[in-house]
Parts: C-alpha cells; sequence; structure tokens
C-alpha cells in the first residue's frame, strides 16, 4: 500500500454533489470548497457546466461558500470551466500530492485547513490528497466511467483492492461506500 490506508476514507460518501448538505457544512464552519471537475461535476466528453450545476454554484455561494476548482487536468479545460462562475481555479494539481492543496491555502487565507472541505470522485487522487493534505474530503460517485482516461481506469482498478481492504479492516466506515453501489 502506497500510503497508510486510514488516508483512503473520506469523511463522508454521497451519490452526487447535488446530495451534499452544504448548509450542514456551513454549519460545521467550513467555507471553502476545493473541487474537482472530471467525472465529479462533468464528465470527460462535456466542457461546461450544466443548467443545474450552475443553480448548485450558485445555491452554494448564496450559502457563503466560496468555490475553488482543482483538478488535475490542464490549464485551458479547467479554466474555461471555472470561468463559467468566475471562481478561481488549479489545474495541473498533481493530487493526491501536496502542491495543488497549498496553492489552494494561499488563494484562501485567512482561511484555514479546518475552513476547507473538498469534494472528489477518486480515492486515489482526491480523498488521498486531501486526506494527507489534513483536510475533510467527501466522495461522490463518477459520473460517467466509460469517458475515463486510460490511467483513471488504473486507478479504478487499484481503488477496488483499497476498498476491499477496508471493507476488511474498517467495516464501519466501509458501510459509507455502499451509496456508490445504488442506482442514480
Amino acid at each position: 500500500m502506497l500510503f497508510k490506508l486510514k488516508n483512503y476514507i473520506p469523511n463522508d460518501v454521497f451519490r452526487t454533489v447535488f446530495d451534499i448538505d452544504y448548509n450542514k457544512l456551513y454549519e460545521q464552519g467550513k467555507r471553502i470548497i476545493l473541487m474537482d471537475i472530471d467525472n465529479t461535476l462533468i464528465p470527460y466528453c462535456k466542457d461546461y457546466p450544466t443548467e443545474e450545476l450552475m443553480l448548485l454554484f450558485q445555491k452554494i455561494t448564496n450559502i457563503g461558500f466560496e468555490i475553488i476548482f482543482i483538478s488535475n487536468n490542464h490549464k485551458r479545460r479547467v479554466e474555461s470551466f471555472s470561468q463559467t462562475i468566475n471562481s478561481k481555479f488549479i489545474n495541473n494539481a498533481m493530487k493526491p500530492f501536496k502542491k495543488g492543496y497549498k496553492k489552494a491555502l494561499k488563494y484562501v487565507k485567512p482561511y484555514g485547513r479546518k475552513e476547507i472541505v473538498a469534494i472528489g470522485d477518486q480515492l486515489m487522487t482526491d480523498v488521498l490528497g486531501a486526506n494527507r493534505f489534513g483536510i475533510d474530503v467527501i466522495l461522490v460517485k463518477p459520473l460517467k466511467r466509460v469517458t475515463e482516461k486510460w490511467y483513471t481506469r488504473l486507478n479504478r482498478r487499484i481503488e477496488l483492492r483499497i476498498l476491499n481492504k477496508i471493507k476488511k479492516y474498517y467495516p464501519k466506515e466501509h458501510e459509507r461506500f455502499e451509496v456508490l453501489d445504488e442506482k442514480v
């Protein structure tokens, strides 16, 4: 195992970003949301947010959050997506390494790690990266796996092995992952 098994366990798991209770996150003191884009918000085959996503972003910012998009993807894709809501972004974040998260922390001063929550669809990048950096993380079900790049597909195979180990050593935490198996 490349990292500690506990680092692959998110704070919460939801089917989609629309199922998350953002008011509850705000009540818990969260003020910044770091959102992955690819297969968290839109499939790889799409470039811009849907109308439904635009309404969600408006709802989230009306609550009082700042949204920052954090992606391992290239600048042109991340920047064009982020410009639709005039949001800050971090491209080539190199998740699960700390580079992108450190950059995000510079964007959000005076807030610290306790006021940040990350949202993503991958254990290997989003969950591991956020946990290693010391911020809370929410895992969502990937939107359209058939459009994923070859390296993401490789990560998904490794994720299955990790999930089996979590099931064995952390059965209570593993129960939260069952929402990912539900039909959308």
